[in-house]
């Protein structure tokens, strides 16, 4: 499950964005790892940012410019490319950090994007991340990695790639359908990819150690010089899935497996929905949904305690964001109970309950150790000199006698257990003998 922390970290990383094509929302939370380790990208039009290679170059060949106010203008017309991506490290958050920042100009230097090959395009893409990594004299060290599943989306076309246990899905008229898959370990084709290459699966993990099997950087698993990239123990090419965008389609939701162990695609799908008909906002959505997955207590399986992003794009077509969240309240079809209530699914009142009074045991063993400390200072504070001082203990022929109602009641007993307290020692002579008998081997002791 990894460290985690004495309670968790709720403050979010949230964001949102719209062109007249699509809008998204996204929240991200640290929850209860000790550190944040995913990553993100959400660029509206990919076409305008630039990159080392390309863009940065200047050319004044007339030919060129014309083309290029030839593309301006299609761009006002037509969809510009977007990217969206969710990137969930491990083992430290350099790769994750490195994936995010760079990946969305990676894929916009390849040949094949320039050529509308997406698919070829983001699986070159991926491969190229680890080779800048393995270039970066920083990073080649690293031995972190990242899972990386991002969408590509053109206006016609959704193209994802995946790489890891993130996921991606797409909902069609309030149905979930997947646009990546998961990569695990025990998968019959990752499992046979990852002992050809020399690994072995123990306890569902790679090597026994990476609960995932395809990833950027981690490369203490990339070692065999004699296979290729794709063929690795853990390998960073990715799965890609293309979806040619109907009128049925509402959204898409990219997240880390935080979310994905807690809840199911059409689950996810349904809290959505649920979200737009109660006319959040996709930011409040977003943060609705890490707040539904985080875990009450971290003392149970480990579900709910990972780090959560989640990247909600609302596909437009044509609409205001507010004709679209309108669009899909009018047409009904599946949304889940209300937020609070699916949160009580995941998690039995047992378990939130365990939580409240694991909060209420800290702030109890606090405050305990601070009665301690304070009750050892009070006995160390009693001496012989201060006893008498405070006609606890009087003097008499050199025989001392203790009353104890006076010292019972410096330390906070009740009268009435005084006087119980009193009426036993009359009732018991040796006990009063040997509680005088104590205090004079003290004043002997303390003589010495």
């Amino acid at each position: 499950m990894g460290q985690i922390l004495s309670q968790p970290v709720t403050t979010k990383h949230s964001e949102s964005n719209q062109d007249k094509f699509l809008a998204y929302g996204l929240s991200s939370m640290q929850g209860w790892r000790i550190n944040m380790e995913d990553a993100h990208t959400t660029i509206l039009n990919l076409d305008t940012v630039k990159t080392k290679q390309h863009d940065d170059v200047e050319n004044d060949d007339d030919d060129d410019d014309e083309a290029k106010k030839e593309q301006e203008q299609e761009r006002q017309t037509s969809a510009p490319n977007a990217f969206f991506g969710v990137y969930d490290g491990h083992g430290g958050d350099a790769i994750a950090k490195f994936t995010g920042d760079n990946l969305f100009r990676i894929v916009k230097n390849q040949e094949e994007y320039s050529k509308g090959n997406f698919n070829l395009a983001l699986k070159n893409a991926f491969l190229a991340a680890d080779r800048e990594i393995l270039q970066n004299d920083v990073l080649k060290n690293d031995q972190s990695g990242c899972t990386a599943t991002t969408v590509l989306v053109d206006g016609n076309r959704i193209v994802c790639a995946n790489a890891g246990d993130s996921r991606t899905v797409l909902s069609v008229n309030g149905y979930a359908k997947p646009l990546s898959y998961d990569h695990k370990p025990n998968n019959e084709g990752e499992h046979a990819r990852i002992c050809a290459a020399g690994g072995f699966v123990d306890i569902g993990r790679v090597n026994g150690n990476l609960a995932l099997s395809r990833a950027i950087g981690d490369f203490d698993f990339k070692k065999s010089t004699d296979l290729p990239a794709e063929e690795q123990i853990v390998t960073a090419f990715p799965d890609v899935i293309e979806h040619d965008i109907t009128s049925n389609d509402e959204f898409i939701v990219l997240a880390c497996d935080g979310i994905w162990d807690c809840l199911s695609s059409q689950q996810v799908v349904e809290i959505v929905r649920r979200g737009i008909n109660d006319s959040k906002t996709l930011v409040e959505i977003a943060e609705g949904l890490v707040d539904i997955c985080l875990a009450p207590t971290s003392g149970g399986s480990g579900i709910g305690c990972d780090n959560m992003s989640v990247v909600i794009v609302a596909l437009l077509q044509g609409k205001t964001l507010e004709q679209w969240q309108q669009s899909i309240i009018d047409k009904g079809g599946p949304i889940s109970k209300s937020f609070d209530e699916v949160s009580n699914e995941i998690y039995s009142e047992e378990e939130r309950q365990n939580g409240f009074q694991n909060q209420l045991s800290e702030q109890s063993n606090s405050q305990s150790q601070e009665d301690s400390n304070s009750s050892d200072n009070l006995k160390s504070s009693f001496s012989i000199q201060q006893l008498l001082e405070q006609n606890v203990l009087t003097s008499q022929n050199g025989v001392f006698y203790l009353d104890s109602s006076n010292i019972l009641s410096s330390l906070g007993v009740q009268s009435q257990d005084v006087e119980e307290s009193e009426e036993q020692d009359e009732q018991s002579p040796e006990n009063h003998q040997a509680t005088i008998t104590e205090v004079e081997d003290e004043d002997e002791e303390q003589d010495k």
